[in-house]
């Protein structure tokens, strides 16, 4: 790779530095183009052409690039100077005109979200409390002369009451209460003391449920009534079989061949005979096995591994 030459090194220093160029002495514009080409600043560009009068009328192309930049719809206005020296005024002209309609655009857009608000504010929905913002006639006392008088303000038809607006009462009775309440960390203790009370009797509910549950464990036998005592024929009077509670009968009573069997002397007690051992098998005698004498097709054969 060949060294760059003085120009070129020189044309790249000025190129990286453009902003600080204000002066080029009395170079042509045709040597310099390059560099020239890069100014972004149309101020910049202004005064290097009164420094340098040698360059007016030749920056025309640079003039073009900013305006098509910094000025909206410019190919809509007569940006082409009869002097190509006046390049510098008719951007300074078209800049002019472009702020211009820019702060006029700006004022109509104010203007127009001013009467949206005031449109706005004047459809807004307002709520007024009815016990203080009622006309006059509205807060006088209501008489009724047909069935009784009424004396009230406003409308004397009161708002009727759900259960919703009672539950949410009861609900907020008894949360209020609660805070009230206070805790048993809080009460003295000999205040606590004097609520403990002493069981002196059973209480009755108990004594029933206990009644209940002997009644139900004692065995009940039913009774039929004798024929005989039946009452005559044509009488209108019935009888009922009575239930009566009566005690479970002894095992003699019940089976009296039971009672007069044998029985052993007191402080004595039978015993069973012991089985005979079982006889154990000599150690020389060989276990039995068992052998399956036709082959089962549940049983896969065994396999002889052949060497």
């Amino acid at each position: 790779m060949p060294v760059p030459s003085l120009f070129v090194l020189a044309k790249t220093r000025l190129v990286q530095n453009i902003h600080m160029l204000e002066d080029i002495g009395d170079i042509p514009y045709a040597f310099l183009a390059p560099v020239l080409r890069q100014i972004q600043v149309p101020s910049q560009l202004a005064q290097l052409e009164a420094n340098c009068p040698q360059i007016q009328g030749e920056t025309g192309e640079i003039w073009l690039r900013l305006i098509k930049r910094d000025i909206p719809a410019w190919d809509k206005k007569p940006h082409q100077p009869r002097d190509p020296k006046n390049w510098g005024k008719v951007y300074k002209k078209l800049k002019r005109e472009a702020e211009a309609e820019a702060e006029a655009q700006q004022e109509e857009l104010r203007q127009k979200m001013q009467a949206l608000k005031k449109d706005r504010h004047g459809h807004q929905t307002t709520i007024v409390d009815t016990k203080f913002n009622l006309p006059a006639a509205a807060r006088r006392p209501a008489w009724s002369f047909g069935g009784g008088a009424k004396s009230g303000w406003g409308d004397p038809a009161a708002p009727k009451k759900t259960g919703k607006a009672a539950f949410d009462k009861l609900k907020r009775g008894m949360y209020d209460a609660k805070r009230a309440r206070p805790k048993a960390s809080l009460v003295p203790q000999h205040i606590l003391d004097e609520r403990k009370t002493t069981v002196t009797q059973v209480p009755a509910r108990m004594v029933r449920l206990a009644e209940l549950e002997v009644a139900a464990q004692a065995p009940k036998r039913m009774l039929v009534p004798n024929p005989s005592s039946a009452p005559p024929m044509g009488g209108t009077g019935t009888r009922r079989p009575i239930i009566r509670q009566e005690s479970m009968p002894k095992l003699s009573d019940a089976a009296p061949e039971r009672a007069g069997r044998p029985r052993l002397p007191t402080g004595q007690q039978f015993s069973a005979p012991r089985p005979a051992p079982r006889p154990q098998p000599s150690p020389s005698a060989q276990p039995l096995k068992r052998t399956r004498s036709t082959p089962s097709f549940m049983v896969e054969p065994k396999r002889v591994r052949r060497n």
